[in-house]
């Protein structure tokens, strides 16, 4: 008897578990890569990278306002840690971006 009431146990928490997530808020599941999500009228995907590389990020469409460590580090302003720093270079990215015309349409 208790093998069945254990079993019934799992069940219900397996089944109860699975509706959570999907209760918890729709899922997206035609994510677009983040840059995709900065538009401009009449801006080909090739010209929004180029924007992008220009405003100091780098051409990648999933993290375009994202450069390797070492160039991060190279940028740090006395005092600062690296995480004021990816969040300073983040902003001037995003308000060079805008300066470009774009907006970001989540």
């Amino acid at each position: 008897m208790k093998q069945v009431n254990l079993s019934w146990l799992l069940a219900c928490v397996f089944l109860v578990g699975c509706c959570t997530l999907e209760c918890v808020g729709p899922v997206d599941r035609n994510i677009k890569p983040y840059l995709h999500y900065w538009v401009k009228d009449g801006v080909t995907a090739e010209q929004r990278r180029e924007d992008s590389a220009s405003c100091g990020g780098s051409r990648a469409d999933t993290a375009p306002n994202s450069v390797n460590d070492r160039a991060e580090r190279k940028q740090m302003l006395p005092g600062e840690t690296i995480w004021e720093t990816r969040k300073r270079i983040s902003i001037a990215w995003e308000n060079c971006m805008k300066d470009k015309g774009y907006r970001y349409v989540p």
